[in-house]
């Protein structure tokens, strides 16, 4: 993880558990409490994300038709494309024959502007309808088409969601955080991205997300950047969780050198002294800094591991040499690592049997609403089968 949500310094300290498994048992009757199955809480999680909108891709990676993104999803993969129409469509990757998957990777281009399964050959176009003439040794049935998957576009970036049942995303979203609307997200082109896998559970990740008083043990170059001490948080309605900092005096944006560079501006004029923060519930985590934005998308693969793509977005009127900034990719380089290893040593801690609560100190306001929302979605979901 990377950017540090920011606590109140007000808030008061409540001695709560740190485990939201142990939470939910203390809170159920006596009489229905049993001694938890962890794994039981990882399908919870499961629940928890295919309820949810997930974004995969900004517009601009889908710019052209035959431009696709894929996500590999809690055992799904999810690709979405740009079509001949200019509509965005997406689908379960598989082929309708063997479900081989039609792609690899993270996204490119399709050649021919369909799809081709590497197996047999069986096409398929830019709308999932499967062509019986390119393999008709296979039989394919006229009419057969890839599994649809809901997306939504919105804020620019594209989202899908597995579930039938969840509302359309501005609804089940909520009003996102005034400095997200007001930035030139619309203007944004990928300037990199990194994925890599920390042995921590989710949660570990976006609670360290939340707060800031870590910085100067775990960050001293971020917080020579944007101090702990001089920072503001927010809970924007049901699914949004905020924050912001202030820049340093004698800094433009957070980097190495602590300058623009000639880089255009993505946050509002009225945004440029401070970096903002945003989780959107459960786990898209979001900064926006000065001149760039970053994107960190989790996707838990077990109660101990987490997959974290890291995207790095600057505006489409910086130059080419101001889209690979090193002094923007080497501060971040750090301080990802700095906090995947914090939160990998806690995980060594909350995993031992004899571990059972812990306290939020008075700046961690943000850890316990992150908590508090988990906890209440366990104790909506949980059966008596945990």
């Amino acid at each position: 993880m990377a950017v540090a949500y920011r606590g109140r310094r007000c808030f008061r300290t409540i001695r709560a558990p740190l485990s939201l498994e142990r939470e939910c048992l203390l809170k159920r009757p006596r009489a229905s409490a049993r001694r938890v199955h962890i794994p039981t809480f990882f399908d919870l999680d499961r629940e928890l994300f295919n309820a949810a909108w997930i974004p995969i891709a900004h517009e601009s990676e889908l710019a052209a038709p035959g431009q696709y993104c894929a996500l590999d999803f809690f055992g799904e993969r999810i690709v979405v494309v740009r079509g001949a129409d200019f509509a965005v469509r997406g689908f379960l990757d598989r082929c309708v024959h063997r479900a081989t998957p039609l792609t690899e990777g993270a996204g490119g281009a399709l050649r021919d502007l369909c799809f081709t399964c590497p197996y047999h050959g069986l096409k398929f176009d830019l709308a999932g309808r499967a062509d019986p003439r390119s393999a008709p040794w296979v039989g394919v049935k006229e009419g057969s088409h890839l599994a649809p998957v809901r997306v939504y576009t919105f804020m620019s970036f594209v989202w899908f969601c597995l579930s039938p049942t969840t509302p359309d995303l501005p609804a089940w979203m909520g009003a996102p955080p005034q400095w997200l609307l007001r930035a030139s997200l619309h203007a944004l082109r990928l300037g990199r991205r990194r994925v890599f896998e920390a042995a921590a559970n989710w949660k570990l990740l976006v609670q360290n997300f939340q707060e800031s008083h870590h910085f100067s043990t775990v960050h001293p170059s971020l917080e020579a950047r944007t101090t702990w001490r001089r920072s503001t948080s927010s809970v924007v309605g049901d699914k949004w969780f905020g924050g912001t900092m202030e820049l340093a005096v004698d800094a433009e944006t957070v980097s190495e050198t602590g300058k623009l560079d000639g880089r255009p501006p993505v946050a509002h004029a009225d945004d440029l002294r401070c970096v903002h923060d945003a989780l959107l519930f459960p786990a898209w985590l979001t900064s926006l800094q000065p001149d760039y934005f970053l994107s960190y998308r989790l996707i838990p693969k077990a109660i101990d591991k987490t997959t974290i793509m890291t995207d790095i977005y600057f505006h489409t009127a910086s130059r080419a040499d101001d889209m690979s900034p090193s002094d923007v990719y080497t501060f971040w380089d750090r301080t990802n690592a700095e906090d995947r290893a914090i939160c990998e040593r806690q995980q060594r801690g909350v995993s031992q049997p004899s571990f059972t609560t812990g306290f939020y100190a008075p700046v961690e306001d943000g850890q316990h609403a992150f908590d508090q929302r988990v906890a209440a979605y366990y104790l909506e979901r949980d059966g008596d089968d945990v």
